[in-house]
């Protein structure tokens, strides 16, 4: 087995052992398209969610989630900013994967603006790979653009 297909499969059986850990309750399907991911910041247009946690909509102006996608798996790190903009940045792990990021202009993030990243990045790719990553881009030091 190729290298590549050992970190998929095992980013996807670590995706797994998180869902199974969270509870169907905490385990979110995207709503168009059924993919599931597991937020680790609750979003702002969440009013149960965020009354039980004392917040308001403007406390959240980040919203992680793992996401599982293809039988693979990353983080979607999700965050308010100055330009919209979608990028793939390699970890800081030895297996050098990426982790997709959203930038949103708005006042907080949202569960549909959340949604709207997951279908606007790419899709059947091999996420250890920043070539497979990200088909269109423009490259810097730090991160990928998805263009």
């Amino acid at each position: 087995m190729k290298s590549s297909e050992a970190l998929r499969r095992r980013r996807w059986e670590s995706f797994r052992e998180r869902a199974t850990a969270a509870g169907p309750a905490r385990v979110y399907r995207h709503r168009t398209h059924g993919w599931e991911y597991i937020p680790v910041h609750p979003f702002g247009d969440e009013p149960e969610v965020l009354e039980r946690l004392g917040l308001r909509p403007d406390d959240c102006r980040s919203a992680d989630a793992w996401w599982g996608i293809d039988g693979d798996a990353t983080l979607l790190e999700a965050r308010v900013g100055d330009a919209a903009a979608l990028f793939a940045k390699p970890t800081p792990h030895w297996e050098r994967w990426v982790y997709l990021v959203a930038v949103f202009e708005a006042p907080f993030v949202t569960r549909e603006a959340f949604e709207e990243a997951q279908r606007d990045f790419p899709r059947n790719t091999e996420w250890n790979d920043l070539e497979l990553a990200v088909p269109k881009y423009f490259r810097d030091d730090r991160k990928v653009l998805c263009g």
